[in-house]
């Protein structure tokens, strides 16, 4: 199997032996494919290729390719080192949801917009909201965020709500500090998240940190743990 000039992001890199590394890499036609990136010095076998445009080539069989090809195509897309954290936060959720070698051209590109205008403003905690939602929806788990849990009573913002996953909001009348019990306006907001006011920012992290865990059978993330360490 060879393929040829592929447009792609590196989303995770590991030592490989002495000179090798086993990269990652997110494509629009092929999904994520594992490639063994050979003939790396010493000295610059860490050089990142994260948050790059790339175009590759790789070839072999099985679940491990050979990388034949790299080349960058446009400047790197996160420039800001306090932004890194972030971008990894991006590539986990992208290695841990996102099925191997499943093709998603609305993956690759929603990755690619997210990346690409992070480090623009202060708007990283909206492009988060907008890249969780937007991301679970594609894998075939997206969220009912205007319909009750019978997917036909509008969601109303002055009351309160429960979100089941995998079944939807269902509306509560006492009050809780649950991560699951959330108010009719920010679920309604989360369908928009870059127009989201501060309030219903708290509740949308805490509702999708919740919702994440779940996806992930509660594993940690381990950019979301440095990003706690160093806020503290």
């Amino acid at each position: 199997m060879r393929v040829q000039l592929q447009h792609a992001y590196c989303i995770h890199s590991r030592s490989y032996r002495e000179t090798s590394q086993i990269v990652e890499m997110l494509t629009p036609e092929h999904g994520l494919v594992s490639c063994i990136r050979r003939g790396l010095k010493k000295t610059n076998g860490s050089v990142g290729l994260l948050f790059s445009p790339l175009l590759i080539s790789w070839s072999g069989r099985g679940d491990l390719f050979t990388l034949t090809h790299v080349e960058s195509v446009g400047a790197k897309k996160i420039t800001v080192p306090a932004l890194y954290i972030i971008g990894m936060y991006l590539n986990e959720l992208i290695l841990r949801l996102v099925p191997k070698s499943s093709p998603s051209k609305e993956v690759f590109n929603l990755y690619q917009h997210i990346v690409g205008v992070l480090d623009d403003g202060d708007n990283q905690e909206k492009l988060l909201r907008l890249f969780e939602v937007e991301l679970l929806a594609l894998i075939g788990h997206g969220l009912s965020l205007d319909k009750e849990i019978d997917h036909e009573t509008p969601i109303q913002k002055d009351c309160t709500y429960r979100y089941d996953v995998g079944l939807g909001p269902v509306k509560v009348m006492q009050k809780s500090t649950a991560w699951n019990v959330i108010k009719g306006t920010t679920l309604l907001s989360l369908q928009s998240p870059l127009s989201m006011d501060s309030t219903c920012l708290l509740e949308a992290k805490r509702l999708m940190r919740g919702i994440i865990n779940l996806h992930l059978a509660n594993r940690p993330l381990h950019s979301r743990e440095i990003l706690q360490f160093m806020q503290a």
